[in-house]
């Protein structure tokens, strides 16, 4: 019998098997690389939603057609309203640079609010869309801490 015949068939399966494991292996490779690419593209669009101030939203009636924004301002005071036992709160921000009053916007919320809500200081932000009645749903309240410490004695004036 001669034995080089199964010889060289062996060394073209051990030849084809090589190949075929290369190209399983860059098969693998290309499909994670696309579902991490994927995975980072789609993640990209939900971060992208940036904040306008009051008034920028007030201007721009193309944000006001129910699609998800969020809104920076501060919140107007003596304006904040909740129902006796109730989880719904009515108020108003206004820009937060500006101590005059122009433009201020209406908003509703349900739930429990922040801590810091009520401080003067404080930079409100509300991620929402507007309703159908011109009132700001809000769906989730970021309240950003004040960036510079101020105690009671500094804002009280002085009577002498």
């Amino acid at each position: 019998m001669d034995d080089r015949g199964t010889q060289s068939l062996d060394a073209i399966d051990d030849a084809t098997e090589g190949r075929s494991n290369r190209t399983r292996f860059l098969i693998l490779g290309a499909v994670i690389i696309l579902a991490l690419g994927y995975m980072i593209y789609a993640a990209f669009p939900g971060n992208a939603l940036y904040f306008l101030t009051v008034s920028e939203f007030n201007q721009k009636t193309d944000v006001q057609d129910g699609r998800l924004v969020r809104v920076s301002g501060k919140l107007v005071y003596g304006s904040f309203d909740r129902p006796e036992k109730s989880t719904l709160t009515h108020f108003q921000l206004t820009d937060k640079d500006t101590d005059s009053p122009g433009a201020i916007l209406l908003a509703s919320y349900t739930g429990v609010l922040p801590d810091l809500f009520f401080n003067p200081h404080s930079e409100i932000i509300l991620e929402g869309s507007i309703g159908a009645d011109q009132v700001f749903q809000a769906d989730n309240i970021l309240v950003k801490c004040p960036s510079k410490y101020r105690s009671l004695e500094e804002e009280q004036p002085t009577t002498s």
